[in-house]
């Protein structure tokens, strides 16, 4: 169960990004003729601040909340890991060779160990997109890089993170081919909820085992199933904060 100190830090800081967006405020200048011919001012400010909300918490709110369950559970666990490394000309052909063959050609295993199998021992340099939201490390030694994405990636999204997983793993063992590295695709909650997670654009294109979704992703971090309590405290932030946004949605009409 999350100790009183992390449920204020987290109570805090969900508080504080909501009120951040409410007192920035500023109405966008996109004329939307239809939109407004049929909602109310309120109903659309409201839309728009929840759109903007969906788009900063992944950053601003779930990776600070995962770093901080991982280092209650005794890991430890940075954001915004730059991965460093050097990846040579045989194992880029590798992986490009890998990403076009259908999912499931080789288990996630057998890529990790083709890539160790070829990699090159070379310089730590940083590269491109190769920045994890969140880095996990466990006391056994299991290196964990993370990206929390979008509850609904698309196709593009979905067949760029295949390839940045595989570069990821190879720009790691390029500095020690002994670690054990894992990769994960992190949906923070199921938007099908009760019905799994089932987006074929996901499916197609990751294996199952590196997607963690809602309390998969959640227990990872926690070291134990912690979803609920998140809800709750979600929940009991929404009471808190009621009249507030109440108030500033009646300001808007």
């Amino acid at each position: 169960m999350m100790d009183q100190e992390v449920r204020s830090e987290f109570k805090s800081l969900i508080k504080s990004r909501i009120s951040e967006k409410i007192q920035n405020y500023q109405a966008e200048s996109d004329y939307k003729p239809f939109f407004e011919a049929i909602f109310d001012k309120p109903t659309i400010i409201q839309a728009s601040i929840m759109q903007s909300l969906y788009t900063s918490f992944g950053m601003s709110i779930y990776e600070q909340m995962a770093v901080t369950l991982a280092s209650k559970a005794g890991y430890h666990a940075e954001r915004q890991f730059i991965i460093k490394g050097s990846i040579d000309d045989s194992t880029r052909v590798l992986i490009d060779r890998i990403c076009e063959k259908p999912i499931g050609t080789y288990s996630k295993s057998a890529e990790v160990e083709m890539i160790r199998e070829s990699i090159e021992l070379g310089e730590a340099i940083e590269h491109p997109d190769s920045t994890a939201d969140v880095f996990v490390r466990k006391p056994d030694g299991e290196e964990i890089f993370i990206d929390i994405t979008t509850v609904k990636p698309n196709k593009k999204e979905s067949r760029a993170l295949r390839r940045k997983f595989l570069v990821w793993t190879a720009l790691r063992l390029s500095q020690d081919k002994s670690l054990n590295v894992s990769t994960y695709m992190g949906i923070p909650y199921n938007p099908y909820y009760p019905i799994p997670y089932s987006r074929s654009f996901v499916r197609n294109n990751t294996h199952e085992s590196e997607v963690l979704v809602q309390e998969a992703l959640w227990s990872l971090f926690a070291g134990y199933d912690v979803f609920d309590e998140l809800l709750q405290l979600f929940s009991g932030v929404g009471e808190d904060m009621k009249r507030e946004i109440s108030d500033f949605l009646s300001q808007q009409g």
